[in-house]
């Protein structure tokens, strides 16, 4: 599979494999990404006063339950955005749960592997490749399911404001992100309206004309109960294992902070790092540190918790591919599943 963001097709994916792109080139690029997430991660460290030497006692203390739990839920986490994505693109395609889920794993490991979460596209491909289904209708409900889950926050904060306090730097992300969804809600909603018209008969209109329906989604009823009822239910989750797994460290923290660590975890991933390596640490670190915890045995929590999750994904990603046949480089199969 091709390490670069693939070209998104109308119809049925085509029998020739991508283009190959040298791994050296994708080696390079990766840890260029990791390397400006440890940065931000060391910088934060520098100004939040953590010891190297007191992150690997806390991490070396961290108790095996509140390991393994935070392996589990990556995996939960991906099944609830899987769901997600699923009930978008479901009655469009008429693709089955366990499709999307695979589909979510080998996302996520490419998005450890490319900065700017790339991997996102890649699913695209990957899906398109395995169905046999239209690229372009795919990445038009990628598009719709990556609003919702940016939606899926406000829900959660609203709900918490209104049973606790929540700090205003949290209201003041919120405010930010609201903008950017009723910004990026309306382009879509301009988007399938009836309007600009490419040439009919061109590859363009057929690609326009498909990323059109996939984008339609957004228009429809569910999609408002997927925003309610689905959509929050990753970030709720989240926020429910990290207040648990905390315990893990001797840290103790209440559900609406822990919802805040998880804001300022993503806030700090805008930041382009493969894996948001370095970036989601420097954020929940810094979040922890904001509600009294000690700087070091957050970040201690930080690094297990995020690199709980990670590899376990990356392994996993890699077995399905293996399974089916594909490849991280190069030239793969184009088997299309019948399942």
């Amino acid at each position: 599979m091709s390490s670069t963001p693939p070209a998104i097709e109308a119809g049925a994916p085509s029998r020739t494999p991508p283009p190959r792109t040298a791994p050296t080139a994708l080696v390079l690029r990766g840890l260029l990404g990791v390397l400006v997430g440890l940065t931000v991660a060391g910088v934060a460290g520098y100004f939040l006063h953590v010891e190297p030497a007191e992150v690997a006692h806390h991490v070396a203390q961290m108790r095996p339950w509140a390991l393994g739990l935070c392996v589990v839920s990556g995996f939960v986490i991906m099944a609830l955005q899987a769901l997600r994505w699923h009930a978008v693109m479901g009655p469009l395609l008429g693709l089955r749960y366990g499709q999307a889920y695979r589909t979510q794993i080998v996302g996520m490991m490419f998005n450890a592997l490319l900065p700017l979460r790339g991997g996102d596209l890649l699913r695209v491909q990957y899906l398109g490749r395995r169905t046999g289904k239209s690229r372009a209708v795919i990445f038009g409900t990628e598009i719709v399911d990556r609003w919702l889950d940016w939606w899926g926050w406000i829900p959660v904060v609203v709900i918490l404001s209104l049973v606790s306090d929540v700090p205003p730097w949290v209201y003041k992300a919120m405010a930010v992100f609201a903008a950017v969804l009723v910004s990026w809600g309306i382009g879509m909603v301009v988007l399938t309206r009836r309007g600009f018209e490419p040439r009919p008969g061109t590859r363009f209109a057929g690609i326009y004309g498909s990323l059109r329906t996939g984008v339609n989604a957004f228009r429809a009823r569910r999609t408002w109960l997927i925003a309610f009822l689905i959509a929050p239910l990753p970030w709720l989750w989240e926020a429910l294992v990290l207040r648990a797994a905390t315990r893990g460290v001797d840290i103790h923290i209440t559900l609406p902070m822990a919802y805040c660590v998880l804001v300022g975890m993503n806030l700090a991933a805008v930041v382009p790092s493969p894996g948001q390596i370095g970036t989601v640490e420097a954020g929940g670190t810094a979040a922890l540190v904001f509600f009294g915890v000690d700087g070091s045995k957050a970040l201690a929590f930080m690094l297990v918790y995020h690199f709980a999750q990670l590899l376990p994904r990356i392994v996993a990603g890699v077995a399905i591919l293996v399974a089916e046949g594909e490849s991280l480089f190069g030239r793969s199969g184009a088997r299309v599943d019948q399942d």
